[in-house]
């Protein structure tokens, strides 16, 4: 009879001892996660350097900052999910982490918008492969009663990246010229600051990426038996347009590109009449491609891989589940990168100052959230598995009510106060959520779904919120409500999370493997 672990779930109670290379493993991945984030949010406070070294217009440093990574990241980590569940995860980890040091690192040797362009873009490549290969093989490294908490741990480098950023960015922006007369043997004071900075910022990279090789990874019996270029090369095909044509045919005949052909029009009529409706012909268009990649990911898969799709896409629990988490990031991504707008317009604060205190109060509140958070969902799926779902919820509820406060107070003390509430009580949802995907799917599945979850995700959230609050505000003449019009996102949020939580009461992990080897998925035997 096959075991536990043979059918896909967990190590039996005596393996939960965990080695000191976890513990290693854990801190080299939670560092490229701070790495990751820097990288990704440094050009934002360069941005203005840029535009007037580079003469660039509002339209094209929109693109730099915001689609040029986020489109690109998402199709390339569609591919990224599954490569990491076929191939070693420390190797694409590394491969990917030299990719996007290196790439941005290259932005320093830009002088027009093309090339720069082609460097962010090779940035957000590079990052895809950062969510599926950790998280993958920090749920194999670590059990589950620890899970939570890793997760928290790993993702507390999202917010000191981000705040390493803004603090690194503008340090040397400003300081470059003296500064780099203090380096022996380097000549490069003629380097523009903002070339400096992303210098400095991509190259810790490209010595960490040598450090991730020496993870000890698990050994998987359920690998890729394909050779890696071809592996790579095929899964690359089912995310890249047009080349997905030629994966729907390959996966469902005539018939599977006669769907896929169906769902591109689809969107593209979609696409068309949205830039009718707003005169926004960049953004619905890079929109457009990123739910054609993520869509189509998921055609191919139910065609081609069987199991995975039930449990993911074609699973109502984990699909309900996702949209709630994409819905809520979505709220959360349009307010938060407009609050520093918001209070520079409505308290006569330099930028300076708001970027100083915002800056540590997401800092310090997102870190105590999202270990907070942690820990809580730890201790609460001793006795409630559902427990992320019921923290997302709690999460979304406090967000909204403190969103209204936090744009009703009249001063900065008061301003600042709630936001800073706000940082700990939206960061608690993410390193539970983080964990429960896992838990949703059987191990070989783990990278895809991570990838799923996090796709749409960004695809939705950095894709409509920022846009959704500033058409609002343009529209109604106040930024106030622009920011509020995202929570109308919450409810239907709440609804789905209500609707997931009761359908995951019925279902435990070995109900889900029934449901994959029901599907197709190979049972081993002893």
């Amino acid at each position: 009879m096959a075991t536990t672990a043979e059918k896909g779930g967990e190590p039996p109670p005596a393996a939960t001892r965990v080695p000191k290379s976890a513990y290693y493993a854990l801190g080299l991945l939670a560092s490229a996660n701070l790495l990751n984030y820097l990288d990704r949010s440094i050009i934002s406070i360069l941005a203005e350097a840029i535009k007037a070294d580079l003469k660039l217009d509002d339209a094209q440093l929109g693109f730099l900052m915001g689609t040029a990574f986020a489109v690109f990241y998402a199709v390339i980590g569609i591919a990224m999910g599954r490569i990491s569940d076929g191939l070693s995860r420390k190797k694409v980890m590394a491969f990917g982490l030299a990719l996007w040091s290196g790439m941005t690192a290259l932005g320093a040797a830009a002088n027009n918008f093309l090339v720069l362009a082609i460097a962010r873009i090779g940035v957000g490549v590079g990052e895809a492969a950062a969510a599926p290969c950790s998280t993958s093989l920090l749920a194999d490294i670590f059990p589950q009663s620890r899970r939570g908490i890793v997760m928290s741990i790993y993702l507390t480098g999202t917010f000191i990246g981000g705040a390493l950023a803004m603090i690194l960015g503008g340090y040397v922006l400003q300081n470059w010229p003296t500064a780099c007369s203090s380096v022996p043997f380097f000549d490069g004071c003629a380097l523009a600051g903002w070339k400096a900075a992303l210098l400095i910022a991509g190259l810790p990279g490209l010595v960490l990426a040598l450090l991730i090789l020496t993870i000890r990874e698990p050994v998987r019996k359920d690998a890729r038996d394909a050779p890696p270029v071809r592996f790579i090369i095929g899964q690359f095909a089912t995310a890249l347009p047009p080349f997905t044509l030629a994966s729907a045919y390959r996966a469902g005949g005539s018939k599977g590109l006669v769907s896929n052909l169906k769902l591109a029009a689809g969107i593209i009529a979609a696409c068309g009449a949205l830039i009718w409706l707003t005169g926004d012909t960049a953004q619905w268009v890079a929109v457009a491609i990123g739910v054609y990649s993520v869509t189509t990911w998921a055609q191919i898969q139910s065609m081609k891989d069987r199991p995975l799709f039930k449990l993911t896409f074609g699973d109502a629990t984990f699909v309900s589940a996702m949209s709630a988490s994409a819905l809520f990031a979505c709220a959360g991504a349009g307010i938060g990168i407009w609050t520093v707008p918001y209070a520079i317009r409505s308290f006569e604060l330099t930028p300076d100052k708001v970027g100083l205190y915002i800056g540590i109060i997401n800092l310090v509140g997102a870190i105590i959230g999202v270990l907070l958070g942690g820990i809580l969902a730890d201790r609460w799926k001793k006795h409630d598995l559902r427990a992320p779902l019921w923290i997302m919820g709690f999460s979304a509820i406090c967000n909204l009510i403190g969103v209204v406060v936090m744009l009703s107070v009249e001063t900065v003390e008061a301003f600042l106060t709630t936001r800073a509430v706000l940082a700990v009580l939206g960061a608690m949802w993410g390193g539970s959520t983080a964990a429960m995907i896992q838990d949703l799917v059987i191990p070989r599945m783990r990278g895809s779904a991570s990838a799923s979850f996090t796709l749409v995700s960004i695809v939705i959230s950095s894709g409509m919120g920022p846009y959704w609050a500033g058409k609002i505000s343009v529209l109604s003449g106040s930024l106030v409500t622009g920011m509020l019009s995202l929570l109308i996102l919450v409810p239907i949020g709440l609804a789905l999370v209500l609707y997931s939580a009761r359908r995951m009461q019925f279902e435990d992990a070995d109900a889900r493997m029934a449901r994959a080897v029901a599907a197709g998925e190979p049972v081993s035997q002893e």
